[in-house]
């Protein structure tokens, strides 16, 4: 479920995707030095658009360093000095990534999900250690989750409501004092946006598995193709939730890294919306 927000790389200046990119190794060096090197095959776009908006939303001044890496041995490359934030959320998407595994798990994928958590066992334990509250919260809403999808919940909005209040509240875990209303409102509407259009691009693919999927189970569709007839319907959901994202962020007067999390924001994720809300009204 995790992987949508990203930076539309056409309209990014070569310094800007290169600072999304130290953002990112800053965050993947926390994650080897706390937690070794398989934990960091999980860092994914979305976790890293946190890491920017969070720097962001605290005012920190980040410090780069030119050094190699494990998958850039040969030459030395634009690298965020590890800080406290980077080492919180590297431990905060070992977490993430465990509960999302043993979702995954649950629904009945296959051996190699069931071996990769069986992998992320240990850097999952250390990483509890340090955020119990956050694991809490996440044990909570990933079994309220599996409990409404388990009870084949039509309900879009009940549904993406357990999402979406578990990005909110990774927010304020993370944050604490500085998780304000607008940074809260920003990550709810995130979280409600990423479930949607992930259950939206896997349509198809739950038909066929027979999987839960909240679209299927609110239209009760039986082919693919049949959400066609309601894709104006989730545009408008879709579009109604990108707008509260972006008034959330309008709303925070942000000063720095705005032209990545701008980028992500207004172009990146209303792209991605507009892809595969075409690819679902081609469905054949």
């Amino acid at each position: 479920m995790f992987g949508y927000l990203d930076i539309n790389k056409d309209t990014l200046g070569d310094g800007q995707r290169g600072l999304w990119q130290t953002f990112m190794c800053g965050l993947c060096m926390s994650t080897k030095r706390d937690y070794g090197n398989f934990p960091r095959a999980f860092i994914t776009n979305d976790i890293n658009f946190f890491n920017v908006l969070f720097h962001s939303v605290v005012q920190a001044d980040v410090e780069i360093e030119n050094k190699t890496c494990f998958s850039h041995p040969l030459k030395k490359r634009a690298i965020l000095k590890t800080n406290g934030l980077t080492d919180l959320l590297a431990s905060a998407n070992v977490l993430l990534t465990y509960w999302n595994v043993y979702d995954d798990v649950l629904d009945g994928t296959g051996l190699a999900k069931r071996t990769v958590l069986k992998s992320l066992k240990k850097s999952y334990t250390d990483a509890k250690l340090k955020l119990p509250l956050m694991d809490e919260m996440l044990s909570k809403m990933y079994a309220e989750l599996q409990s409404m999808e388990k009870g084949g919940c039509s309900s879009i909005d009940k549904v993406a409501h357990s999402f979406a209040s578990l990005s909110q509240q990774f927010c304020v875990q993370i944050l604490a004092d500085n998780a304000t209303e607008y940074v809260q409102t920003l990550c709810y509407n995130l979280g409600k946006w990423i479930y949607l259009i992930d259950a939206l691009d896997d349509v198809s693919k739950d038909i066929k598995s027979n999987n839960y999927n909240v679209f299927v189970r609110c239209y009760s569709l039986m082919r693919a193709k049949d959400i066609k007839k309601y894709c104006s319907d989730i545009k408008f959901l879709l579009y109604t939730t990108l707008n509260r994202i972006a008034q959330a962020f309008n709303d925070l007067n942000l000063t720095k890294y705005t032209c990545i999390l701008q980028n992500v924001l207004f172009e990146g994720i209303r792209n991605k919306t507009e892809r595969i809300l075409k690819k679902s009204a081609e469905l054949s």
